[in-house]
């Protein structure tokens, strides 16, 4: 069994997941199916005002995966209707997707995601029938890219939480590796696990430093003295919903592959994470994000990122894998965590956001200067 708390067992659907009950399946020819497409005015362009993004050409591109925000009682998110999921993709592209909009056109699917509590409590088929239904549309989307958005620019893949064990899976599929194998800069895949085991189904290593490419990022923040990982809730997770083939299933984990974005370097040591990383986003109206049982759009609008004042953040990779943080801004953070629980899962992107940043520039430039003198 997974082992979370009891206060989100009325959010757990009461009928079984039903293929014929699905939401319907979306077509991405229509640009109403997409939260991010480079010509589109969304979230994913936001910056802080001190960085001015240049209307250059971009060098790459990156398929961002948004991470679970839908909490209500079906097994699968319906996208056709704007609900209180969507705001929560907004928040997610102003705060995630961002990172790389300097250097990267953002394309970021919507998709049927598996409601939270598929993900986050053991409901045996339900839920690992409502994830196969979200990566259904991940694999459909991303193919829509490949054959129809693709250029010559590499990709990076981005993601985190559901998303990013639905992008693991994407990376296993024996159909894209040549493309893959090719093309891909790096997958920073965070806020899941992705364990020694996971990695032989996935050929490519594991970041090692600041500028390796054809890599995998992964990590999740927690505080000091926190016992695992619990993705949001508000007690330690035993197993987790893991890739099992063409399906799912729960298993405990071997080992956290894991890398630290304080300096990129595979260290143990305490690190400090640089100055302007850590990014809060302005909210104009009411802030849904927390209210998980709210069902309709609150009609939020986020125009601005800004850093944060308190950038007092140290991060190291404890000898489990899990990204331990510390210093006065992680200590502010975890006050205000009512359940007092060390989780710092929703912030893995916001704490780090700057650092993502400068480290996709390099990774990208790295990676064409490589391909360039291949030739």
């Amino acid at each position: 069994m997974l082992n979370v708390s009891s206060q989100f067992d009325f959010l757990i659907p009461s009928k079984k997941f039903s293929t014929e009950q699905a939401p319907e399946k979306p077509d991405y020819s229509f640009h109403d199916n997409w939260a991010s497409l480079p010509l589109s005015t969304d979230e994913s362009n936001v910056s802080p005002p001190q960085l001015k993004n240049k209307n250059t050409a971009k060098k790459a591109d990156c398929f961002f995966v948004h991470p679970t925000g839908f909490f209500l009682d079906e097994w699968n998110c319906d996208i056709s209707y704007k609900s209180s999921a969507s705001d929560r993709v907004k928040l997610t592209l102003a705060t995630q997707a961002s990172a790389f909009n300097e250097q990267c056109d953002i394309y970021a699917p919507q998709y049927r995601q598996a409601t939270y509590s598929a993900i986050a409590t053991n409901q045996g088929k339900n839920s690992s029938q409502a994830l196969n239904l979200a990566y259904e549309d991940i694999k459909n989307s991303f193919k829509f890219y490949m054959n129809n958005f693709k250029g010559d620019n590499p990709l990076i893949l981005s993601a985190h939480s559901q998303g990013a064990l639905h992008c693991q899976r994407l990376l296993s599929e024996s159909s894209l590796q040549g493309f893959f194998k090719e093309n891909l800069v790096a997958a920073y895949l965070i806020g899941y696990p992705l364990d020694e085991l996971s990695m032989k189904n996935i050929d490519f290593k594991v970041s090692k430093s600041p500028d390796d490419t054809s890599c995998i990022i992964q990590f999740g923040s927690v505080g000091v003295g926190a016992k695992s990982l619990s993705l949001g809730g508000a007690r330690d997770r035993i197993k987790f919903w893991m890739i099992d083939g063409d399906d799912y299933s729960l298993r405990e984990i071997n080992k956290l592959s894991s890398t630290n974005p304080a300096l990129w370097f595979d260290k143990k040591e305490w690190q400090n994470v640089p100055k302007n990383s850590f990014i809060m986003p302005k909210i104009n109206g009411k802030n849904i994000f927390f209210n998980i049982t709210a069902r309709e759009s609150s009609g939020t609008i986020i125009k601005e990122i800004n850093y944060a004042e308190a950038q007092d953040i140290k991060a190291r990779i404890r000898q489990d894998g899990l990204l331990e943080t510390k210093g006065s801004t992680i200590e502010r953070i975890l006050k205000k965590n009512l359940d007092g629980s060390l989780d710092l899962h929703i912030w893995d992107y916001q704490l780090f956001w700057g650092s993502i940043r400068s480290n996709a520039t390099l990774r990208i430039n790295t990676f064409l200067k490589n391909k360039d003198e291949s030739k």
